[in-house]
């Protein structure tokens, strides 16, 4: 059966954290369903309008699942991986041709297509440098054609493992796998240690609700401020926290010092105030405030969402 999990997460994902006005979000999506079809269903293309010869798919393959499995099984076969990367731009642009057509594969034909690509690939480790920037680019970066944290991640992965790429090169791609190690869709949320307003040691797997919002802010951020505002203000989010339902724990990524707690007096008396360091090891952070949603096996179910987006799931529960 073919799963459609890349498809659905990556596009609540990009939904989700982008923030650009609607008709350029229409834009883009447009653009990448077109890069889609222009993929699978027009594989008979000629060389010259493809950095390289992409797969011609069988005639008796009709599905778009099955043709989109074929494609990915054996997008880079005619691909000189050796010397692919002397046009940084043409490579790129297949790159982002290839990552069109994964939502609509199965997962594990994806899962052991990437991990083909980033062998060869890795045999030389300046190319596996570039791939990195290029994966980082097209699927994690603000200007991500699609965002995925688990399409990106092997990638970041290999680029933090290969001996031969500096330390100073490999430095923000070893922090990315370190953080979406643990911060993905799916997974369960480290139990993080935190300080609370009241100086007590605490631990972030202590907070049993059957939801909890995570709001990591800074205190003297404005949009943090914003949102904390539109948050604490919320009724739907206030009767939930008064019947058990919901928890919310304002995280600074800081330390617990004494202009922090006098800062927590504004915030609302039942929420939960915390403070550490050591969030950004264990939580993507990429706009901020960022926020995150557990269910009650504290599973994460949604990240990097802005305050319009987590409301509107706050009033529908």
């Amino acid at each position: 059966m073919v799963d459609n999990l890349f498809f659905t997460l990556m596009m609540f994902h990009y939904l989700c954290i982008c923030k650009i006005h609607a008709k350029t979000i229409m834009r883009k999506i447009i653009a990448s369903i077109m890069i889609l079809f222009s993929a699978i269903m027009s594989a008979q293309s000629q060389p010259n309008e493809t950095y390289f010869p992409y797969p011609s798919v069988p005639e008796n393959l009709t599905t778009l699942y099955d043709r989109s499995d074929y494609l990915i099984e054996h997008f880079w076969e005619r691909c000189n991986l050796k010397s692919a990367f002397s046009y940084r731009d043409k490579f790129k642009q297949a790159f982002s041709d290839y990552v069109g057509i994964i939502p609509y594969a199965n997962r594990d034909v994806v899962t052991k297509s990437v991990a083909e690509l980033i062998k060869e690939v890795k045999k030389t480790p300046a190319n596996m440098l570039t791939l990195g920037k290029i994966a980082e680019e097209t699927l994690y970066s603000d200007s991500a054609v699609i965002w995925s944290d688990e399409l990106y991640y092997p990638f970041a992965k290999a680029v933090a493992e290969t001996k031969k790429i500096s330390n100073e090169d490999k430095a923000r791609f070893k922090y990315h796998a370190q953080v979406l190690s643990h911060s993905q869709i799916g997974m369960t949320a480290y139990e993080l240690p935190y300080t609370n307003e009241l100086g007590e040691q605490c631990n972030l797997k202590d907070i049993v609700s059957p939801i909890t919002i995570i709001f990591i802010n800074e205190y003297d951020c404005d949009d943090c401020m914003f949102a904390k505002a539109r948050l604490s203000t919320n009724i739907k989010a206030n009767q939930l926290i008064e019947d058990g339902t919901l928890s919310i724990i304002s995280l600074c990524p800081g330390e617990a010092d004494e202009d922090w707690r006098e800062a927590m007096a504004s915030y609302p008396e039942k929420w939960i105030k915390a403070a550490t360091p050591e969030v950004e090891s264990y939580f993507d952070i990429r706009m901020t405030p960022t926020i995150y949603i557990l269910n009650n096996n504290r599973e994460i179910v949604a990240k990097n969402i802005n305050i319009d987006i987590l409301l509107n799931y706050i009033n529908k529960l």
